[in-house]
């Protein structure tokens, strides 16, 4: 049973008193029984128990001492025990009933288990209302990477995930795989495609994985695949033969504008430095295509070129999450950490609502901006728009349709590169050389200046703002492919919590006096007998019920999974060297890992006999002369 405070105090007691009864001692079933027990009804059931010790001081806060407490800290390890006995052999089970409470408190919430034809857990996918709808407003662009060791089956966790209005990264869906090929892939992209609202993703950045490379391309065939930029460039490290030339291609795949700009400064790079020949330097030049920024900015990525924001997301959730964790242990503990996440995005968007953004630039777009963007992306923004006054912009070029102006940075301290500002007559749009607004959503300096000292706007058109990046970027409604709202009801969550409060209050007071105590226990009682009435005709379904309504087989543990990518370590120089210099060294032939040492050394005593040797025939050498010598 998920409970806290005084729920978990009342039931460790109660515990305790069951075992401390003489009757139960005597009774007390042999430990096999445990096994035969009639597994938890559903996840809410299981009490999961994080930080021992710090909940323990929690509980004797409340009870008002250690010695009122009921039961020792020994007891939460038993049970805890217990509860592990329990789910063992049920765990599919209660993974399906987990997700049948989160659909039954909310139909937003959508799920899929997949099994093999015994019955075990090969693959699930699940994502609640509030994603859903997060998808619909910041779905364009999305990370996807998998990761290990969160679950004591070792299945591979794949999170989709996202940017909000506020630059935070974000949980689209979660799915559990048994594998890492292109089927799985294709399977849970689908399964994302069907549960999400609208269309499918402008882009999605991953690693160089041939299987997921695969999957995109068939089951996102409109969806723009790119490549993390850092790993292909991490890669340099394990080619000695590149690697003294890796600041060149850094700056080359970096500072290019164009495409043919790239082309010419690599291919010069690798002319000079006689890698010609080198087959991977050759594989990544002909997938540039997919990572190199100036063959990729037109698409727009929230400014990513890495996925380094999943892997900081995997970082995140491991926080609450471990090896050890049963698939039940996991979703509770999952959903701890997204009450986490989205916390901290009521946090920046209470800062939105009641803090003013401070304004620097002398126009009125600066203050137009400061309350349309959010706080994050305004001082963005912001930067830019103080930089577009060290920009002077010329007039190169002009026809029907078109006006080409160049446009020079103007502070000698900074030196930088002279951009291209392109304006559309009849669409009314300038875009720039650089594509910061195409590849991030916000105006760049270059075409700021072009707008407040070409065309003297004081404020910026609709055009050049993206609603993804305001405040009310979340204002529309959702609904899904089936035309169906998708609606976040927390009527129950807040019916609960009023009730709660109000209760609270009077409690504290109560419990002052013995006979305001036997008073409100009276009351209590009383009111209790009067609601009895409305609450008999509203049973209680449980999960159990609901599983046979809608499987006729029960789900079964998923097999333990081996990954292509689980168990491997980064290692450090002092690991490595330990491990190159494992063993004992001996001082005479300077070698480890042997089992002699320089008294004993083979090397010493075959490098002693030689001398000796030596040492020898040069005797009968000189003896031989001297005999020569006497007898001449």
């Amino acid at each position: 049973m998920v409970v806290t405070g005084g729920g978990i105090l009342a039931v460790m007691t109660k515990r305790r008193e069951e075992e401390d009864s003489p009757s139960s001692v005597e009774e007390e079933d042999p430990p096999s029984s445990i096994e035969e027990e009639d597994p938890p009804s559903s996840a809410t059931e299981v009490l999961v128990v994080q930080g021992k010790g710090g909940q323990y001081d929690i509980l004797a806060t409340q009870a008002g001492g250690i010695e009122n407490v009921g039961f020792t800290q020994q007891d939460i390890y038993n049970s805890n025990r217990d509860r592990r006995m329990k789910i063992k052999g049920h765990d599919g089970e209660m993974l399906f009933d987990h997700f049948m409470n989160e659909q039954e408190k909310n139909p937003g919430f959508i799920f899929k288990v997949e099994t093999n034809i015994e019955h075990k857990i090969t693959r699930c996918f699940w994502a609640d209302a509030i994603s859903r709808q997060s998808y619909k407003f910041y779905g364009d662009a999305v990370i996807f990477d998998t990761t290990y060791n969160t679950n004591r089956y070792c299945m591979i966790f794949a999170p989709i995930m996202g940017v909000n209005n506020h630059g935070q990264t974000i949980i689209f869906s979660g799915a559990f795989l048994s594998d890492e090929t292109a089927d799985s892939f294709i399977w849970l992209f689908r399964e994302f495609l069907r549960a999400m609202p609208g269309d499918a993703p402008k882009i999605i950045i991953t690693d160089q994985d041939p299987a997921m490379t695969k999957a995109i391309s068939e089951a996102l065939p409109n969806t723009f695949h790119r490549y993390c930029s850092w790993h292909i460039l991490n890669k340099f490290s394990d080619k000695p033969e590149c690697i003294l030339h890796y600041q060149q291609f850094r700056e080359c795949v970096w500072d290019s504008e164009s495409r043919d700009e790239f082309d010419l400064r690599w291919k010069s790079i690798v002319e000079n430095s006689g890698l010609n020949e080198d087959t991977w330097l050759q594989s990544i030049f002909n997938i540039r295509s997919k990572w190199v920024p100036a063959y990729v900015n037109h698409i727009f990525s929230c400014g990513m070129s890495s996925s380094q924001r999943a892997e900081s997301g995997h970082a995140f959730f491991k926080r609450y999450v471990s090896k050890h964790n049963s698939l039940v242990d996991f979703m509770v503990q999952f959903n701890r950490g997204l009450l986490h996440q989205r916390h901290l995005e009521l946090m920046a968007d209470h800062t939105d609502i009641n803090e003013k953004a401070k304004t620097k630039c002398p126009i009125m777009m600066d203050r137009q901006m400061a309350n349309i963007y959010t706080r994050t992306y305004f001082y963005k923004f912001q930067d830019q728009l103080w930089e577009s006054y060290c920009n002077n912009v010329e007039l190169t070029e002009e026809n029907a349709t078109h006006c080409t102006y160049k446009v020079v940075h103007m502070d000698g301290k900074k030196k930088k590169r002279n951009r291209l500002i392109v304006y559309d007559k009849y669409a009314d749009f300038a875009s720039c050389s650089c594509h910061m607004f195409e590849s991030l959503g916000i105006p760049c300096s270059h075409t700021l200046a072009y707008l407040h000292k070409i065309r003297q706007l004081h404020e910026l058109p609709d055009q050049y703002i993206l609603k993804r990046w305001t405040r009310s970027a979340r204002s529309d409604l959702v609904v899904d492919n089936d035309g169906v709202e998708i609606f976040v009801d927390n009527s129950l969550i807040g019916k609960r919590s009023a009730l709660f409060q109000r209760y609270s209050h009077v409690i504290d007071k109560v419990i002052l006096s013995d006979e305001a105590s036997q008073i409100f226990c009276e009351a209590l009682d009383s009111l209790i007998e009067r609601i009895k009435p409305l609450l008999n005709g509203a049973e209680e379904v449980l999960p159990s019920a609901r599983r046979s309504i809608d499987f006729e087989t029960s789900l079964n543990e998923p097999d333990p999974v081996k990954a292509k990518g689980s168990g491997k370590r980064l290692k450090g120089r002092k690991e490595l060297a330990r491990e190159k210099y494992k063993g004992r060294r001996c001082n005479g032939c300077g070698k480890y890992g042997q089992t002699h040492d320089k008294r004993n050394c083979p090397m010493l005593q075959k490098s002693s006999s030689i001398v000796d040797k030596d040492a020898f025939n040069g005797m009968d050498n000189s003896s031989s002369s001297q005999d020569d010598e006497f007898f001449g």
